[in-house]
């Protein structure tokens, strides 16, 4: 490496440095931008319908929002780290199809159908990752093609029709309950603490942020961006999985079409939650909050009798309009007001 370029890499990182100097307390007016929004349009269904803030509509709300937000994390994740993840959705129904197989006509004990479904899932991300950094491939191309091929593959090992019969103590984890809370609930917050832990207190976590922000510093340091980003779409094939398991088990079937519809409402909550397109900047509690307002969104459409056909044309339009507003303050973060304002607090400090 040249002068040139190290000086080049020594100004990347005190960019990177000053834009993170920034954005942690624009993250945190974005996360209560999103939660007020959310709480705004609670209070706005329950004055418009009767039916919204009763204890049965909430709790199909949170279910809905289970599977979406665990699919979430780990597209927010891989976005986290720069990449892209356009697969998990399909991922669902192939997992969920290969574990109705197994367990419904294959004959195989449940608990091992699960295990061999989730592990097929687990090995298309890792290979989606791996083909990536080997064939120095965008992780656009390569998680679109793994998209053609589990959702492919899901419809030929079903035959295009869903596969029903699952034993009752399967079915127990998507309608089970611990008192009042959903089994499926409860363990898709397990899984949420887990990740947070993970993304903010581990090196892994550091080095996924690091990767997305600048991924020239991140290897001058020494962290092996390969590995994350196998990784990262790893993670997120096995949290797709997951869900995969747990929308077969509240269906009772699993099918080509289970689960994969969930692509355009998932970018969408991680998107309003504050993940950045460009890498090094997202959570995942903000994630939840965008999920949580998708799902408001589909269920205030649907008690308002407004056509399914809407609410796909409504999503995409916050999908636009939350990239815009992104990509506007991106620019106003970068403009040079902020050097000044930086000076002006050191100097008052």
């Amino acid at each position: 490496m040249d002068s040139a370029e190290a000086a080049t890499l020594v100004v990347d990182a005190a960019s990177a440095e000053r834009r993170a100097w920034v954005r942690r307390p624009q993250t945190n007016f974005q996360l209560v931008g999103v939660f007020a929004a959310l709480v705004v349009m609670w209070v706005a269904l329950t004055l418009a319908s009767p039916y919204f803030l009763t204890v049965q509509n909430v709790r199909n709300l949170l279910i809905a929002a289970s599977t979406l937000s665990l699919t979430g994390a780990g597209l927010t994740i891989v976005l986290i780290a720069g990449e892209i993840d356009l697969s998990f959705a399909a991922m669902q129904a192939f997992v969920g199809s290969i574990s109705a197989l197994l367990a419904i006509k294959a004959g195989i004990p449940w608990p091992l159908a699960i295990v061999l479904a989730i592990s097929c899932g687990v090995l298309a991300g890792f290979l989606s990752g791996m083909v990536t950094v080997l064939a120095r491939l965008p992780t656009f191309i390569t998680t679109l093609a793994m998209l053609g091929i589990v959702q492919g593959t899901a419809f030929l090992l079903t035959n295009g029709q869903p596969v029903a019969g699952f034993p009752a103590a399967y079915q127990v984890l998507g309608t089970g309950r611990v008192g009042p809370v959903p089994l499926a609930i409860g363990l898709v917050a397990i899984i949420y603490a887990i990740l947070y832990f993970v993304l903010n207190h581990t090196v892994f976590g550091l080095q996924i942020y690091a990767v997305g922000g600048n991924r020239a510093a991140a290897n001058v340091v020494g962290i092996n961006s390969r590995r994350i980003i196998v990784g990262v779409l790893t993670l997120s094939a096995t949290l797709a999985a997951i869900s995969g398991i747990i929308i077969t088990a509240r269906l009772g079937a699993g099918s080509g079409n289970y689960g994969a519809e969930d692509l355009l409402p998932a970018v969408a909550g991680v998107i309003i939650g504050g993940t950045s397109l460009n890498g090094g900047v997202g959570s995942l509690l903000g994630t939840f909050g965008g999920i949580m307002i998708i799902v408001t969104i589909n269920d205030g459409l649907v008690l308002r009798n407004v056509s399914q056909f809407w609410q796909q044309v409504v999503v995409g339009i916050i999908i636009m309009g939350a990239v815009l507003i992104d990509q506007a303050a991106r620019g106003y973060m970068s403009s040079g007001w902020l050097d000044r304002l930086r000076k002006r607090s050191q100097r008052d400090s």
